[in-house]
């Protein structure tokens, strides 16, 4: 009988899954909100991260009976701010339908394999919505340098863009860049922007990080001055944290998406030879799940 693996990356703002056969093929994917169990809600996690893995399995078929899984895997943002990592994880087991266990590690230990990395020593950084970077030695955090969220940190990282394009946008509202921030955020003026910015959840504030990349790589004064700053940034977070004897992985939209950012920070990490991503970090959770559980033979993400 077929049995699966299961692996999901849940991050603060989606939370994404894919099913793997035990020779290592993606059979289905599964999208779903962020997944941040530090959050006010732990029920409305576990329920994201039952409705990424129902979406992974894919409409009711006996074939693909949760039960049929053989190792689950999930990197979490926010994993160190569980009380209880094992009780949750019983929660999740429970609402996933599942016979097997489910381990729950840190987003950057499947972010960290996402590059290549089997055995699980080196440096990650994560440059999404947020920003951190982290070198581990498996599931064991040697050093750290970010994660603070959006209020304290996060420099670089999506929230900051479009905080810095906001700010530009109502300094200069009819620049390039502000006109096209305002069009993003349907103001057609400086009060109606600061009142975009503060109507919603802080997080939205990410979704004006292509705008930036955009109006950069189309060689806007304004943009490649704030895509500048977040490659510096980024390479400050990875030089307090990486060592020369180990690799380092990029990951995250605004590190490893073509454009201004990616080409700066990767200039400025050059002697560290940085890899970029080979596979999706739901997958690499995937693959580590079925290592660890001695179900697949496969050596690289």
């Amino acid at each position: 009988m077929t049995t699966f693996l299961l692996g999901v990356d849940a991050g603060g703002s989606r939370t994404r899954a894919a099913l793997l056969d035990t020779a290592g093929t993606l059979l289905g994917r599964g999208e779903s909100d962020g997944a941040n169990p530090a959050g006010p809600d732990p029920d409305a996690t576990v329920a994201t991260l039952a409705a990424a893995v129902s979406a992974a399995l894919g409409p009711r078929d006996p074939a693909r009976d949760p039960a049929r899984v053989a190792a689950c895997l999930i990197g979490l943002a926010g994993y160190r701010a569980l009380p209880d990592p094992d009780g949750f994880a019983r929660r999740v087991r429970t609402a996933l339908g599942l016979h097997c266990p489910v381990r729950l590690v840190p987003d950057t230990v499947p972010a960290l394999a996402s590059g290549g990395v089997t055995d699980g020593r080196g440096t990650v950084l994560i440059a999404g919505t947020g920003t951190i970077c982290v070198r581990l030695d498996g599931d064991r955090t040697l050093a750290r340098s970010g994660g603070l969220g959006w209020l304290l940190g996060d420099e670089g990282g999506g929230f900051w863009l479009g905080r810095e394009a906001l700010r530009h946008a109502h300094a200069g509202p009819d620049s390039p860049l502000g006109s096209a921030v305002r069009a993003h955020c349907a103001a057609d003026s400086p009060d109606r922007l600061l009142r975009w910015a503060y109507a919603g959840p802080p997080r939205r504030l990410a979704d004006l990080a292509p705008v930036v990349t955009r109006l950069a790589t189309a060689g806007d004064t304004a943009a490649l001055a704030i895509a500048r700053t977040a490659a510096e940034h980024l390479a400050a977070l990875v030089r307090a944290t990486a060592t020369t004897t180990e690799p380092l992985v990029l990951t995250g939209s605004v590190a490893t998406s073509p454009g201004p950012i990616r080409d700066h920070l990767l200039r400025h990490l050059a002697d560290l030879t940085p890899q970029l991503p080979t596979t999706d970090a739901a997958t690499a959770a995937a693959l580590l799940a079925g290592r660890r559980a001695g179900r697949i033979a496969r050596r690289t993400p």
